[in-house]
């Protein structure tokens, strides 16, 4: 066992002077490895999701109290849970799937505001942010917080209700977990006076964050918001917990992470003793070191790490 150690991790004579681990036809073995656990792995998934799959948990209340506790450090209300806004979510959502699109905009033309009116919320303010892939729902409120445009939605004091939708299904040819987060503020009968019309759209340039305001030439008086918790206050009627999660006996992200940083780790420590031998000793050869060779798999293997598969939008 040490002799075959030595063989593959430690330049000498007999390898050429260079660790057999990065020989070429080494380094080919470990690539049809790699693209047979993959195809392998999505092949498992497929077919037994309950075997090999991603392992998420996400609630819309888990949602609601993060985002509040988002609010709350930065100045503003609490949010409260609004059914109409839920269901406008919900039907945002059902919607993308149905249409196979990932956009504020549907490609039919529906905006995201039809869906807000559809649910017959009266609205003055409203806003959208998405994602999706996501395992958990502080994940999602932490990229979302550090995206500028959705954490503008997030910490708006325009806003005094929200509604989420967390649903599963295939978005554009990958099943994921899609949540769409709606904010908006209802017209107050004896308080507001505006017009249905002539509403403005302030989005930003690259999609992200979607915001619709309230024309700057009309005027509307504003209650004041109470300094009491509400996170879990409900407008609209009684609201039921939205749980979606799933529990694999493999969790196929975990894992592939965890292979690709094994495979990565032991071709890394392979460059750095053959780097660090050949140096010592002197040995000439005619291909490169190994520095450019150390300094990628150091950056792919920090990337492995920070990596999310969740996107927002």
């Amino acid at each position: 066992m040490f002799k075959l150690i030595y063989h593959f991790f430690v330049p000498h004579k007999g390898n050429n002077h260079r660790s057999k681990i990065i020989h070429n036809s080494s380094l080919f073995a470990l690539i049809l490895l790699i693209l047979f656990t993959s195809w392998f792995s999505i092949l498992i998934n497929k077919t037994h999701p309950e075997i090999l799959g991603i392992s998420y948990s996400i609630s819309d209340q888990e949602l609601l109290r993060l985002v509040n506790e988002e609010r709350i450090k930065n100045g503003s209300s609490p949010l409260r849970m609004n059914n109409k806004l839920i269901n406008a979510a919900n039907n945002k959502a059902n919607h993308m799937f149905s249409n196979n699109y990932w956009a504020h905009f549907a490609p039919d033309n529906t905006t995201p505001w039809e869906f807000i009116t559809k649910s017959n919320y009266d609205y003055v303010y409203a806003g959208e942010n998405l994602a999706k892939g996501f395992v958990n729902a502080r994940d999602v409120v932490e990229a979302w917080m550090n995206s500028p445009a959705h954490k503008d939605n997030i910490l708006s004091r325009q806003y005094e209700d929200i509604g989420f939708a967390i649903v599963e299904g295939n978005l554009q040819g990958e099943d994921t977990v899609l949540v769409v987060e709606i904010f908006g503020k209802e017209k107050n009968q004896f308080l507001a006076k505006v017009e249905d019309e002539n509403f403005l759209i302030a989005s930003s340039n690259s999609a992200v964050g979607l915001e619709q305001a309230i024309d700057i030439n009309q005027t509307a008086e504003v209650p004041l918001l109470g300094e009491s918790n509400i996170s879990n206050t409900v407008k609209g009627g009684a609201i039921q917990e939205t749980l979606i999660s799933s529990k694999p006996s493999i969790d196929i992200f975990i894992s592939s992470k965890t292979f690709s940083f094994l495979i990565l780790s032991v071709l890394l420590i392979a460059l750095i003793l053959d780097y660090t031998i050949i140096l010592k000793k002197r040995i000439p050869r005619i291909v490169g070191n190994n520095i450019d060779h150390i300094i990628l798999i150091s950056i792919f293997i920090v990337f492995i790490f920070v990596h999310n598969i969740g996107v927002i939008l």
